[in-house]
């Protein structure tokens, strides 16, 4: 076992060298330039993200299971610039040893992300920093909005990026149960035996004490939900209310939003929420149409026959189980239907009856009337009388004693 061990760790530790080899020494500096959807001419960045689902054969197209990876990959499919992904089976196969992690090219090789170490790198720190260059440096969806705009904006981002992540990091990460069965499974797949198992470990530790406990999540998700459902549009379905703002152009808070409400929907970890979210119309219709929109728009490097995996398909709330906290609400029990039972099953049932009840009987006859039995009778009975004759001798004696 420990041989094995160190031969896997060797060989995790050559690949890891050979891959940022690669990235550093074999790169090209050459980069295309396309135009994004004000005109102005971008360079193609790489995104290198988490496959989605995990698989032996992942598609480019096919959005990322994993959160910040997914914020990120959102934000450049709306902002429309052009962009390539690379799907990476573990963080240290990305140039900054985590993901997402993003290569830009203005004039020079410009690594956006992490600082190198997988174990102590953040995907939420490098998350922010690949957010905060796209937005200064490739296209702000913001530019132009209004003050008013510009505040629902932030309230939608602070929702997203607040309670509703909260919640779903609490289902992903801290729930025992969920954590065993769905998330070390995802995140450690590509991993060998024994680091399949700890390097989610360590990524589990390094969040933290949890904020939140089960409960907490289910209700915070569920306010944010109701916040949600009440400051978008009423009507999503055309093209000029398909956004939040109510507005034919894509904002900041909508990468934000569909994101978060994705994640819900489509990971395996948030399954509990997905009870919540299913009493919100609104919201499951805003990510619908989102969702529609935002895999239109598939990455450069992306084949034509890309995107037909699972995430493809209509969103159905019908197959979500309500949430535990709303059932409780509003006194709802799940009643079985007895079944009735055919003459051949009653029959069946009053034998065994009989059956079980004539085994106790017999038992009970053989320990009262058996030999064995008769003879501890006897044997008890012999033994009070004995002591009843001595009690008698005894008591005669005492009365001869007084007499004389």
């Amino acid at each position: 076992m420990v041989l094995r061990f160190c031969f896997h760790f060797l060989t995790f530790s050559c690949l890891r060298a050979l891959r940022r080899y690669s990235n550093t020494s074999l790169k090209t500096y050459a980069y295309s330039y396309t135009k994004n959807m004000a005109g102005n001419e971008m360079s193609v960045v790489v995104l290198h993200k988490w496959a989605s689902p995990p698989s032996s054969n992942p598609s480019t197209s096919d959005l990322s299971f994993d959160l910040e990876c997914l914020k990120v990959e959102t934000y450049l499919r709306l902002a429309g610039i052009p962009h390539e992904t690379e799907v990476c089976p573990t963080p240290s196969s990305s140039p900054s040893s985590v993901l997402p992690c993003l290569e830009a090219g203005n004039g020079e090789y410009t690594v956006v992300g992490g600082l190198g170490d997988e174990i102590k790198n953040d995907s939420k720190v490098a998350t922010y920093r690949i957010l905060h260059h796209l937005k200064h440096e490739c296209q702000n969806l913001n530019e132009g909005l209004s003050e008013t705009d510009t505040a629902r904006d932030v309230c939608f981002s602070s929702i997203a990026n607040g309670i509703l992540k909260e919640a779903c990091e609490y289902f992903t990460w801290t729930h025992e149960g969920t954590f065993i069965e769905k998330t070390r499974p995802m995140y450690g797949s590509k991993y060998p035996f024994p680091l399949n198992r700890f390097v989610p470990n360590k990524w589990r530790e390094k969040r933290g004490a949890p904020t939140c406990d089960e409960i907490k999540a289910r209700v915070i998700a569920s306010q944010a939900f109701d916040v949600i459902e009440t400051m978008l549009p009423d009507d999503t379905n055309g093209s000029d209310n398909l956004f939040a703002l109510g507005s034919n152009t894509p904002t900041n808070c909508d990468a934000d939003l569909f994101s978060v409400l994705y994640y819900v929907v489509f990971s395996n970890a948030t399954e509990s929420l997905r009870g919540e979210l299913k009493a919100y119309p609104k919201c499951i219709a805003y990510l619908e149409n989102l969702k529609k929109y935002v895999q239109a728009r598939k990455p450069l490097n992306a084949g034509e026959d890309d995107g037909t995996n699972v995430d493809g398909k209509n969103i159905d709330p019908t197959t979500w189980r309500d949430g535990a906290r709303r059932k409780k609400q509003q006194g709802w029990v799940e009643k079985e239907e007895k079944r009735k039972l055919s003459p051949e099953e009653k029959k069946m049932r009053r034998h065994a009856v009989y059956s079980v009840v004539f085994a106790l009987s017999s038992v009970v006859a053989f320990v009262m009337f058996s030999p064995g039995m008769t003879m501890v009778v006897e044997m008890d009975d012999l033994v009070e009388s004995d002591s009843g004759a001595s009690l008698n001798a005894t008591e005669e004696d005492k009365e001869e004693g007084s007499n004389e």
